[in-house]
């Protein structure tokens, strides 16, 4: 039975609350790193989704079936906005879960609220109109119960708005663009005055003139002319979230991207070899909260990057970054870090990164885990599997939040006694595999078939008591000789 409200502690009200004010960066995070699943329900019985939805919520309904998109794609399920007849796609149970009080679906619960564009989203996720509730009723029927007369009518014309009837002919597709992405872009072309523009024009002029000057007082111009219908669309949306994969023969980024100054989430992926720096430019995407660029060909993070102050989700993994900015703990509001598959050798430059939740390093060329592990109070989640680390920090210890470690597949001979500081009711996932430890019970411990988390904290804790005594002792004992000497020597 999917977790309720406790399951997930603060995490899963902290996953409400976000629906409920549509803040889809808490979303994300709470379903990506949060230990939150569209499965999870509130203390009422309700998922994600149903919250979502019947609260007319579809910035929040969006990303919770963008999360449920990837899960089921990553399972082999198939796409779920795939065409209702494609014999590939799979069942989403995620998307059928009905609400334990009422048996309703989600997309019962938009067709009763009359919150159209949640309504839409569901559709284009093909949620099932013929499922029934307790009662009895399917989704449409609850739109008719209450006179809900947009969603009848566009549930009449085959889930269709009028100008969608119409063929768009010659605007050529994008590969793992959605209904929802297409529909937006199609509608910007459109409104641009030809299928093929390689500027988006926005019809009312005086609004155009209000934003240039407000990029100019800012010291940026509007940028050149956008050549991606991705960012063609998104400049005439203005909306927050960009997501851009290119395959094929692009050799370069398109300069208006770096002019989207209103992006708070950008993905970027460009084909194997193309991307090898981020220019200069990225500083001025000021209010980007998370910056994805993994599997590129990036061979440094730009300087700049530090301008980026609202930053909180950082991944570049699969890259061939050797080095990080020197000044990289100026970006304060780090929440997460995966710099996994690179060929880093230090992570110097993130001390000072005090609000890290998350940070993945697996697969570099890392010697030495230097943090301030004092002072990383929130991080719970550190993986720093196949590097070189041949020594830990006795602070590790400090870290009161973690649940997760990996340090499997290092050069680790010796555990420092103060990781056994950690709560074994707080850590749930410990890895040391694969390191030539010389503590022989504690190589002995984890040689068992399961995670022996407690077992092994309790022997570093009675090897440092150990330790500590036997300190003790050669102090009094010098101490004593030294007074035999004195007593010789009158």
């Amino acid at each position: 039975m999917p977790p309720k409200g406790g399951g997930g502690g603060d995490k899963t009200k902290q996953f409400f609350d976000g629906i409920k004010s549509q803040k889809q960066d808490g979303i994300r995070w709470c379903l990506n790193y949060g230990g939150i699943s569209a499965a999870t329900r509130d203390d009422e019985g309700y998922t994600g989704l149903h919250q979502a939805a019947l609260q007319g919520k579809p910035r929040s309904l969006e990303t919770i079936l963008d999360h449920i998109r990837r899960a089921h794609l990553s399972r082999g399920g198939g796409d779920i906005r795939g065409p209702a007849t494609d014999k590939r796609r799979k069942r989403c149970d995620d998307l059928e879960d009905k609400c334990e009080e009422s048996g309703m679906t989600a997309l019962m619960h938009a067709c009763q609220r009359g919150s159209f564009e949640c309504v839409r989203l569901l559709h284009e996720c093909n949620c099932s109109w013929t499922a029934k509730s307790d009662a009895g009723m399917t989704a449409i029927d609850y739109a008719v119960k209450n006179k809900k007369d947009d969603i009848i009518a566009w549930h009449k014309r085959g889930c269709q708005d009028p100008e969608e009837e119409e063929e768009d002919d010659g605007i050529e597709e994008i590969e793992g663009e959605t209904a929802t992405e297409r529909r937006k872009r199609v509608k910007a072309l459109k409104a641009g005055g030809e299928k093929h523009s390689f500027a988006a024009k926005k019809t009312d002029e005086a609004a155009d003139k209000e934003d240039d000057e407000e990029d100019a007082s800012a010291g940026i111009g509007p940028g050149p002319a956008p050549l991606w219908d991705e960012v063609i669309a998104n400049k005439a949306k203005a909306e927050a979230d960009l997501a851009i994969s290119k395959v094929g023969d692009e050799k370069e980024v398109d300069p208006a991207l770096f002019f989207c100054l209103h992006v708070n989430n950008l993905k970027l992926r460009m084909p194997p070899g193309v991307l090898t720096h981020l220019p200069a430019e990225i500083k001025q995407l000021a209010s980007l909260t998370t910056l994805i660029v993994s599997n590129n060909a990036l061979k440094e993070l730009p300087d700049e990057l530090i301008n980026l102050e609202h930053l909180k989700n950082l991944e570049f993994a699969d890259n061939a970054i050797e080095t990080l900015p020197e000044d990289m703990s100026d970006l304060e509001s780090l929440e997460v870090i995966d710099a996994c598959r690179n060929k880093l050798s230090s992570v110097e430059p993130l001390k000072g990164l005090n609000n890290l939740v998350t940070l993945k390093l697996d697969q570099n060329k890392i010697k030495s885990l230097s943090l301030s592990y004092k002072k990383l109070t929130r991080l719970v989640t550190l993986s720093a599997s196949h590097n070189q680390i041949s020594s830990l920090d006795d602070k590790m210890g400090r870290l009161g939040a973690m649940t997760s470690l990996n340090l499997s597949s290092n050069s680790l001979k010796e555990l420092p006694t103060d990781l056994g500081d950690l709560s074994e009711k707080v850590l749930h996932h410990l890895n040391l595999d694969d390191n030539p430890l010389k503590d022989h019970k504690a190589k002995k411990i984890l040689e068992k078939g399961r995670a022996p988390i407690k077992e092994l904290l309790a022997h570093l804790r009675k090897e440092g008591e150990s330790g500590k005594g036997k300190k003790k002792g050669g102090k009094g004992k010098k101490k004593a000789e030294s007074g035999s000497e004195e007593e010789e020597e009158e």
